[in-house]
């Protein structure tokens, strides 16, 4: 039963029908967690694609030399096909979230499974960024030595335990700081919309 139906069902029931008034209500409280989500979906795409861009310079930053630069900016063109990806799969839901009108139980449902399907797609985004943090670490760090000590070898002997473990607790933390902000700032809003489903269902 979407919007139409149910005002008029409520227009032959009489105006203190409880009942459709509240549903009504609740189908119209979805706008509320929805907007903070395009909100925080758009201050996103601006804050990301300005970082994406401040690390294509990071080369001429650290003063790379020519084989390092050319690792570099081989992972980034990656970097940037994935992200253009992602951004495309995020634009096309956050200009079709616009379309959702509240005018039916359906339409939320609907909604609420694409936010959920959204926020695992950021959390895969997310992830598959942890070889390039990786390998940018790596070569600023390689590349500071590199430049400090120029009759040295790169690697040293204390390298090959500091560094895995700290790769591990750099994907930990990762892993972490991902979930954390996906619930903060998405998750939080689609558990509101799912406490309107729940009520919204009739009792059995």
């Amino acid at each position: 039963m979407n919007l139409d139906e149910l005002q008029q069902a409520w227009g032959k029931e009489g105006s203190d029908s409880e009942p459709l008034n509240l549903v009504l209500e609740k189908l119209r409280k979805a706008h509320q967690p929805l907007d903070r989500i395009r909100i925080n979906m758009k201050n996103e795409l601006f804050y990301q694609s300005f970082a994406i861009l401040i690390m294509g310079f990071w080369p001429i930053y650290f003063k790379f030399n020519q084989q390092f630069s050319i690792a570099y900016y081989s992972i980034y063109a990656l970097l940037i096909m994935v992200s253009l990806y992602y951004f495309l799969r995020f634009y096309r839901f956050f200009k079709a979230s616009h379309q959702y009108t509240g005018n039916s139980k359906d339409n939320l449902y609907e909604l609420y499974y694409e936010i959920r399907l959204n926020m695992e797609a950021y959390k895969s985004f997310s992830f598959l960024l942890v070889p390039f943090a990786m390998i940018a670490a790596l070569l600023i760090v390689f590349n500071r030595r590199l430049l400090k000590y120029p009759d040295k070898q790169l690697m040293e002997a204390g390298d090959w335990i500091v560094i895995p473990v700290v790769l591990v607790l750099m994907t930990v933390f990762i892993i972490w700081a991902t979930n954390w902000w996906v619930e903060k700032y998405y998750g939080k809003h689609a558990k509101q919309i799912r406490k309107l489903l729940d009520e919204l269902k009739e009792p059995e």
